[in-house]
């Protein structure tokens, strides 16, 4: 059973009324606090998502009058960041390889 995000609210409180509606209408869903419960490393906002089997998503997002993300691929600047510190990752090492060899 996979499971698919259907909404993104700001607060734990918000998604717990979401899951309650959808539960009402006999539709399972799971609130996932994401990294919530660490808020000394991140902020709260944004990190609450409401899950609900992707079977029953499409009735899930009516109900919500919601629509789903759609899914983007990375864009230029993330992918040339991504190779640009894996570039940087290899020298490093390189370095760490030569300054221990030459020693």
């Amino acid at each position: 059973m996979a499971e698919v995000a259907v909404a993104f609210p700001n607060d734990e409180t918000s998604a717990e009324v979401i899951a309650s509606r959808l539960r009402a209408d006999g539709i399972a869903a799971r609130v996932d606090r994401g990294l919530i419960g660490s808020t000394w490393q991140m902020s709260a906002r944004g990190q609450v998502t409401v899950f609900v089997d992707e079977r029953v998503a499409e009735q899930a997002h009516k109900i919500l009058g919601t629509r789903p993300r759609e899914e983007r691929p990375p864009s230029a600047f993330a992918r040339l960041s991504v190779e640009l510190l894996f570039v940087a990752l290899v020298i490093g090492l390189v370095a760490i390889v030569i300054t221990v060899a030459t020693r």
